[in-house]
């Protein structure tokens, strides 16, 4: 899932990328609150928010903005932070894309438009509405005063991406003569050769970086599944998506 800008604009990172904490905000390549068309050929187009983690965020953490004045710099701070989990909050929510959980004070893009997995605590069936969950950052089944709005499922996330894979021996690296397209970062590697709970940490057009070594020559099949039976990355299309507010 490498997205690529379809901005004009010079000098945009990879979408994955994250932003260690700068000296101060002239440092950073963006400014905070910078909006960015993107595309990417499995999951089509979409719209990605340069912002910053006010606190830790979980890979694909469903989060809320928050402008925070800060006086030091007589400026408002454009944090994220994730979803608090409580019900009826009537926020507009956002998708981490970083390749490993943020901490405080990086910079990253956050998906508001588009299709992306998100952090769930289960498996939700495609074509149906999801709800955030009452732990911080995660979405599950829909529940009264939880629904994501401008939200629904593409695909759950017991559905697996098979691919034919080669790599060497004690190396990170996997290739795919026919393209990388609907892998992830984030997602569960298996097959021949491929390390024991390998999970793709980079994907790029032709190959992935995984997080452990191939214990083997990679031969045939590698197939990346969207769970490991804790953490459920749904495939969700999102369209300014945001939690349901009150209902009473």
């Amino acid at each position: 899932m490498p997205y690529i800008s379809q901005d004009t604009t010079i000098g945009v990172a990879n979408f994955w990328e994250v932003t260690p904490v700068p000296n101060a905000i002239r440092d950073l390549p963006f400014v905070p609150g910078a909006t960015i068309a993107v595309y990417d050929a499995a999951f089509g187009i979409g719209e990605m928010v340069y912002a910053r983690a006010g606190a830790g965020i979980r890979l694909y953490g469903l989060c809320v903005l928050t402008p925070t004045w800060a006086a030091g710099t007589f400026s408002l701070t454009m944090d994220m932070t994730e979803h608090p989990g409580t019900a009826n909050l009537g926020r507009q929510v956002y998708v981490y894309q970083g390749t490993t959980a943020a901490t405080v004070g990086q910079y990253a893009w956050f998906m508001r438009r588009g299709v992306t997995p998100v952090n769930c605590a289960a498996s939700v069936a495609a074509g149906v509405t999801i709800g955030t969950a009452a732990t911080a950052g995660q979405a599950t089944t829909n529940g009264a005063g939880r629904q994501l709005l401008n939200a629904v499922v593409a695909t759950p996330a017991t559905n697996t991406v098979v691919r034919a894979g080669t790599g060497v021996i004690s190396d990170s690296l996997i290739f795919f003569a026919g393209g990388t397209q609907g892998l992830f970062a984030g997602g569960y590697l298996s097959g021949t050769g491929v390390g024991s709970a390998a999970i793709i940490a980079e994907v790029f057009p032709d190959r992935v970086r995984a997080t452990i070594v191939n214990s083997a020559a990679v031969t045939g099949n590698v197939t990346m599944t969207n769970n490991n039976a804790t953490i459920f990355y749904n495939l969700v299309s999102i369209d300014e998506a945001f939690s349901q507010g009150a209902i009473t």
